[in-house]
């Protein structure tokens, strides 16, 4: 598509292919299901065994993709959530909860195989998502065949042998959709009364996600096996990246670097009155840290614990009782934080990554922690108000369980209702179940923020909580100052007062951030204000240009100039080809890996990509896109840069580099994406 004479020449001359190394897969032996004679192709992915073909076993009811036998043999059968879990359609619209016997029933699987739960999709998922070599889990486990094609996104790789094939599904009024264009497969766990939960995905996305739909619908089943095995190579955790250690009290405290933050990794543990144990018990403080109710953290009487304190704190930086250069983390820092792992590592809940590894109860539905960047939250509980009981009065019933020949099982229903007698009163509770941590920031007058983890849940969750409750701590180091981040080779933008570090590669000075102008029509990714501060703006070609939004279609001579400012700074400019290639020139001749290596910064970039080595200082942060649609794709997995250069027959010139290769590609736009911009100086004097 690139018809730029220089480009097709440099890109033969020295861009680096792919490695063309997939994800290790043990290779399992296809089963056979005795009930009807089906062979099935079975693949193991991490410590479990899944079918890697979809279930074809011809329930009664079930149904063939617009009828035709040929798509079941083809794509699978599409079931709907009672006939997967083998019971009449009446549950399809009532709850199991209450038959006492549920989880002896067997589902639609082979003997030795079930249906997993949401648990065992997520563990499939984190598998994929950390050892994959494809960007997206959704792209790691699609068949290359018989997808819908989206051309901003590769096709199927299935690196570990799933093969997931676009069976569409069967809407609960009777219409079929999406063969080509989805699959879904059913979870174990119902939602409720009407719904359960499925696992999606679609041609147009990278992703495997968890949905919640109708139980009446009708969609493909993966069985995976009973038994767990030995995984041979498991992969590596991410190492921890230790910033310093700090001494508070005569104590040294462990700290981590997450983003462009540096938290502490242990709760915070000064004794101030009104601290606690728990259980009172004061090894407990030396092993786990202290307790604090939220005046005590933000240091502020009691009087506080009813009365608004927002005039009485600082709301940017509250140093309450952190030590010298740190500070009570705000609900802005907690987000954050929440904000980068979610960009960085979309394989796990962000919950996940801040747990430990080890000292939580085990969840029904969430996978187990991770500990992947080195925050080492533990499930130490809280001093909290106790939650209102309920009495309940059982109403037993007896029925006949759907299956063909059982016995009549028993139904409780409950009639509760809430104890008038209960008195609400503080509490040590939730050792091994849960933690939070406090913000400096309050919700209202006799509350405040406090972000949790919780062993049932995957998500780091904010929640408001009574201030007369206690939680951990974990201080935050205050961010640096412009003098410390930007030397005097910094650009100043008298625009709007942002700075941006530089960098000289060979004969041409770089920015080594991506602009952050906010010109009319350009956008933060998802229109967050935050990313455009972690990743810079995106911006329309034409934008960037300051040319008409035409102009591709009708450029104009002279149009471009030698060195067209565009968007830029005064005294930079947008860059030409020539400055790009001469650019991943320099970057090759470094001998550091490939040019992406060279050119990738070492933070943002999504895990089990190509290495890298960040030897060039151009730091290119995996800023991702805006189709011209609305949508925003592929953060902290592509970055794409402008080139001065379109219109005269061609579109719009841009360059990318990407997670899972080495490359630096120029390609062209016709369709008004928005990119990052980064900015070239001035050589020609004027």
């Amino acid at each position: 598509m690139v018809n730029v004479k220089s480009i097709g020449i440099f890109v033969g001359a020295f861009l680096l292919c792919a490695s063309g190394v997939w994800a290790e897969v043990e290779k399992m032996p296809d089963f056979k299901d005795k009930r009807d004679g089906r062979v099935y192709k079975t693949v193991q992915i991490g410590a479990q065994r899944w079918m890697a073909e979809n279930l074809r076993f011809p329930l009664k009811g079930s149904y063939c993709y617009e009828g035709k036998e040929y798509n079941c043999e083809k794509y699978g059968r599409l079931y709907n959530w009672a006939m997967a879990r083998m019971l009449v359609d009446y549950y399809n619209s009532r709850s199991i909860k209450k038959i006492k016997q549920i989880n002896k029933i067997h589902d639609i699987c082979p003997m030795g195989w079930h249906i997993p739960s949401n648990k065992e999709w997520k563990t499939m998922k984190a598998f994929v998502g950390k050892t994959g070599k494809s960007d997206g889990v959704g792209i790691s486990l699609k068949s290359p065949e018989y997808w819908d094609r989206e051309l901003r996104l590769p096709g199927g790789s299935d690196e570990f042998g799933f093969g997931a094939i676009p069976a569409g599904e069967r809407y609960f009024i009777g219409t079929y959709m999406d063969q080509g264009a989805s699959a879904q497969f059913w979870a174990s766990n119902e939602l409720d009364a009407g719904g359960a939960y499925f696992w999606r995905m679609t041609y147009d996305t990278r992703t495997l996600e968890q949905v919640m739909d109708s139980k009446d619908n009708a969609v493909s089943i993966r069985c995976v096996e009973d038994k767990l095995y030995k995984i041979k190579e498991p992969p590596a955790p991410v190492q921890k990246v230790v910033a310093k250690t700090v001494e508070v009290q005569g104590r040294k405290v462990e700290t981590v670097h997450i983003g462009d933050q540096v938290w502490m990794a242990n709760n915070f543990d000064v004794k101030v009155p009104g601290s606690y144990c728990f259980e009172d018990k004061e090894e407990n403080c030396q092993k786990y840290g202290r307790l604090y109710p939220w005046t005590t953290v933000v240091k502020l009487s009691e009087e506080f614990n009813n009365k608004v304190a927002r005039d009485s704190i600082s709301k940017v930086k509250p140093k309450g009782v952190c030590p010298n250069g740190w500070h009570v983390p705000t609900a802005r820092d907690f987000y954050r934080l929440d904000s980068y792992l979610k960009d960085i590592d979309d394989a796990v809940g962000v919950g996940v990554n801040l747990r430990s590894r080890s000292g939580w109860d085990e969840g029904e539905n969430s996978i187990a922690g991770e500990n992947g960047f080195g925050f080492n939250g533990l499930a130490l509980g809280a001093r909290s108000y106790t939650e209102p009981k309920q009495i309940c009065t059982e109403i037993v019933k007896e029925i006949a369980l759907p299956a063909e020949g059982a016995v009549p099982d028993t139904v409780y229903a409950d009639s509760c209702v809430l104890d008038t007698t209960w008195v609400p009163e503080l509490a040590y509770q939730g050792f091994g179940k849960f933690t939070g941590f406090w913000s400096g920031s309050e919700a209202d007058s006799a509350r405040s923020i406090v972000w949790k983890l919780s062993y049932d849940e995957d998500d780091f969750v904010q929640d408001s909580v009574s201030k007369e409750e206690a939680y951990y701590l974990r201080c935050i180091m205050d961010p640096p100052d412009d003098d410390e981040l930007y030397d005097s080779t910094a650009i100043h933008d008298k625009r709007d007062d942002n700075k941006y570090k530089t960098v000289v590669i060979g004969e041409n000075t770089w920015m080594a951030e991506n602009l952050r102008y906010a010109a009319p029509g350009s956008y933060c990714y998802e229109d967050k204000d935050i990313r455009c501060r972690s990743y810079g703006r995106l911006y329309p070609w034409h934008i960037a240009m300051k040319l008409q939004p035409d102009y591709i279609e009708n450029s104009m001579s002279g149009g471009i100039l030698e060195e067209h400012q565009g968007i830029c700074p005064e005294g930079w400019h947008m860059p030409t080809n020539e400055e790009w290639i001469a650019l991943g020139q320099k970057a090759l001749n470094m001998r550091r890996g490939g040019i992406g290596s060279a050119l990738k910064s070492k933070e943002g970039w999504a895990r089990g990509g190509a290495p890298i080595s960040a030897v060039s200082g151009f730091d290119a942060l995996p800023s991702g896109s805006r189709f011209a649609e609305g949508e925003y794709a592929e953060l902290g997995s592509s970055a794409y840069f402008w080139a001065a250069q379109g219109g005269d027959g061609m579109g719009a010139v841009y360059w990318n580099i990407i997670n899972s290769k080495d490359d630096f590609v120029p390609m062209e736009d016709f369709d008004n994406f928005a990119f990052s911009v980064r900015c070239v100086k001035n050589k020609v004097s004027k």
